[in-house]
């Protein structure tokens, strides 16, 4: 092999190897691994361990045996987390508290999973849930 063809490989492996690093580095700007890259949360229903969550482009309702939650759909920030502030309340039989009171929501968007915490004003304890994507359509509520 002479000089001047191992000058030209050399280069051409030089090049190749730009091309695939600034390719890598493109795509990993373009999407981060750990959550989504912003955005409204994906509309259809999340269920989970007895917790189904409806989300539509109006809002979010959130079912969770006597518990009903409502708040707008959020925008999910880069790192797959938001924070919405919306109504919790109990809804068993004849009960129900007009208007609803207010509590807090935030979660995370993992791959395909959703942990949404709610943070209720008044007595109710805080709670978890962990849910992924299910079919489309809304949520049934028991105990109204």
């Amino acid at each position: 092999m002479s000089a001047l063809s191992r000058v030209r490989r050399r280069r051409a492996i030089s090049l190749v190897i730009v091309a695939l690093v600034a390719c890598g580095s493109l795509l990993a700007c373009n999407r981060n691994p750990a959550g989504p890259n912003g955005g409204p949360l994906a509309t259809g229903r999340w269920t989970g361990d007895g917790v189904c969550l409806s989300v539509a482009d109006t809002g979010c309702n959130l079912a969770v045996g006597c518990n009903h939650g409502q708040f707008p759909r959020p925008t999910i920030r880069a790192d797959g987390t938001f924070d919405v502030d919306g109504t919790y309340r109990i809804e068993a039989g004849p009960i129900s508290i007009e208007p609803a009171p207010p509590a807090h929501f935030s979660g995370v968007v993992t791959g395909s999973r959703l942990t949404l915490t709610v943070m209720p004003s008044g007595s109710l304890p805080p709670a978890s849930y962990s849910m992924t994507p299910t079919t489309a359509g809304a949520c049934p509520i028991p105990c109204v």
